[in-house]
């Protein structure tokens, strides 16, 4: 199966060096994934474990708020850096530091506005809590335009060494001030401390002299790059939104029990994310160069098939391990969450349409169509919210696992459509097939 129309003009041992590249590239970004998540994982578990569940609450709030000032700082910034690096690494530099400033400046903003509302919505110890996470605001916002430039120039397997020392200074320290002090205060003040020194670690690759040109990128303002970059960053804060519709409308209307329920299915499910984030990345970065080098529509159509006809299968059998797994969640987790076996086995339909419609995104970026994936984004978000709206009053946990399958199935046809993809590529046929399988199982379990 391919959706493919058009040969490809570009030459087998170029396509062959830029697939040897892509797949090297994402095996670094996954290795500096789990580095990141397993160190930040430690960190904070273990802050939970001895802080207590009522001062832990508090940093918890608090983290909640800091992956949303994250996206609002981000605003699309680094996905822009990436399609201008892509083509020629040698200005990457320039580019960072350009980006870096202009992100700072976001984020000094975005701080004193966080900071300000937590006073008003929880006083005096909320604000101060928000006040010690925000200093890592500005650690995240260089770490990730580090990432971007390093995905930019193919390079991630050598930020892995910048990354694996800050995840240890992150964990060691979180853990360590949570251990020493058991205050919320002083751990949120930890953790914001290093996230900002960790930046500042991963800043320590861009310091390396590869760039060869002694010409600086053209310049650009603040304006330009924000006027490029916001449809990117409108997608980020729709895709937050998207992922937190159904958790609001369930503890609403269900309570904090199923809001449970359905938190363990997600992330098992999202665990297997990780991979697909990090080929999709890669996969940016590759059609952006072939885009900008003046290739035909035919070789970025190429690579997306040499891509999807390699995952499709693969994203297949890992949904049908998940189910197959989901009976051991009680084992793993106690008999409190039986009833997370059946939002599971029918969220696992989500998976194989939303580890496609990563590597989709990434071409249609490649390819500089930033407003064609925001306007995607809109219809999934008010697509996700009828779903939810109709689906979870009534079936709660059930309801917003299908929600899911659904809405990223049709995410799947319409970016295939819109990549060039015909009806007989293998995304439309993983879309329908986990569709109807996900459906078919939701009317089981619904019976």
């Amino acid at each position: 199966m391919t959706g493919t129309t058009e040969p490809d003009q570009t030459s087998p041992s170029s396509h062959v060096r830029w697939r040897s590249q892509l797949w090297w590239n994402s095996a670094g970004q996954l290795a500096g994934t789990l580095l990141a998540r397993l160190s930040r994982a430690g960190g904070i578990l273990l802050a939970a474990r001895f802080l207590g569940p009522a001062t832990f609450g508090i940093v918890a709030t608090g983290l909640a708020a800091y992956e949303l000032l994250r996206v609002a700082t981000e605003a699309g910034l680094d996905t822009r850096l990436i399609r201008r690096v892509a083509p020629s690494p040698a200005g990457g530099r320039q580019e960072l530091k350009r980006t870096i400033g202009l992100k700072t400046r976001i984020a000094l903003l975005v701080v004193v506005v966080a900071i300000a509302a937590a006073w008003i919505t929880g006083g005096r110890q909320s604000s101060v809590v928000t006040a010690g996470l925000a200093l890592g605001v500005f650690g995240l916002a260089a770490a990730g335009s580090v990432q971007a430039l390093a995905t930019a120039r193919l390079e991630a397997p050598r930020l892995v060494p910048y990354q694996a020392v800050a995840g240890v200074l992150f964990c060691g320290g979180v853990a360590g001030t949570a251990i020493l002090t058991h205050s919320d205060t002083l751990t949120a003040l930890a953790v914001g401390l290093a996230d900002l020194v960790g930046g500042g670690i991963q800043l320590g690759y861009a310091m390396h002299p590869r760039d060869t040109s002694s010409a600086a990128p053209p310049a650009w303002s603040a304006w330009e790059a924000l006027r490029e970059s916001w449809p990117v960053g409108a997608v980020n804060v729709m895709s937050t939104a998207y992922g937190r519709l159904g958790v609001g409308v369930l503890a609403v209307s269900w309570g904090a029990t199923a809001v449970a329920q359905y938190g363990v299915s997600y992330r098992v499910v999202e665990a297997f994310l990780m991979a697909a984030a990090a080929v999709s990345a890669s996969a940016f970065a590759v059609t952006a160069r072939l885009d900008a080098a003046g290739s035909d529509a035919g070789s970025a159509t190429a690579l997306l098939d040499h891509l999807l006809g390699r995952l499709a299968l693969l994203t297949l059998a890992i949904a049908g391990a998940i189910i197959a797994g989901a009976s051991l969640l009680p084992v793993a987790l106690g008999e409190q969450y039986r009833g997370a076996v059946a939002t599971t086995q029918v969220l696992a339909f989500a998976l194989p349409p939303m580890f496609l419609n990563g590597i989709l995104t990434a071409h249609l970026y490649g390819r500089g169509r930033f407003k064609t994936v925001m306007r995607i984004g809109i219809v999934n978000l008010i697509t996700n919210a009828a779903l939810v709206a109709l689906l979870i009053p009534t079936t709660g946990p059930l309801g917003a696992a299908f929600a899911i399958v659904g809405t990223e199935s049709a995410n799947t046809m319409w970016q295939s459509s819109v990549a060039g993809l015909g009806p007989r590529a293998w995304t439309w046929w993983v879309a329908a097939l986990c569709f109807g399988a996900g459906l078919c199982m939701f009317l089981v379990y619904r019976a």
